[in-house]
């Protein structure tokens, strides 16, 4: 039994690394790109990636926290935490870029792609933060 939960954690371990992708590429695109369609589009094919890989590691998260018995720790309360807190900023995201590619004002735009930034800068840090404290 003790072998296929140290599979699961090394699954969900993967998954997790996996995780810190989208928000390096958004970030790398937001900052190297010049025109604000080439981002918005970037930031489009890149959600549902990022979905993807947050679903996956919740599920996974899950398996494993239903193979400890559900026991709470600070570790566990510490990634539901974020996970929920990157889930939501990125739904915010997701509904402030679909009034951004209608506005035309080039202040709201500009003050979403800060917004963007800074979002995907603390999803990278605190995913990379919450990886190395747990390895």
């Amino acid at each position: 039994m003790e072998f296929v939960g140290e599979e699961l954690l090394l699954v969900h371990l993967f998954l997790s690394f996996l995780l810190l992708l989208p928000p390096l590429w958004n970030l790398f695109c937001l900052l190297a790109k010049e025109s604000h369609t080439q981002k918005l589009r970037t930031l489009a094919i890149t959600a549902p990636a990022y979905y993807t890989l947050l679903s996956a590691c919740l599920f996974s998260g899950f398996v494993i926290w239903a193979m400890l018995g559900f026991v709470t720790t600070f570790k566990i309360l510490l990634m539901l935490i974020l996970w929920f807190i990157c889930f939501g900023l990125e739904i915010l995201r997701h509904k402030r870029q679909k009034l951004t590619k209608v506005e035309a004002n080039p202040h709201k735009r500009e003050a979403f792609f800060r917004f963007a930034k800074l979002k995907y800068s603390f999803d990278l840090c605190a995913f990379a933060i919450l990886l190395l404290w747990i390895l």
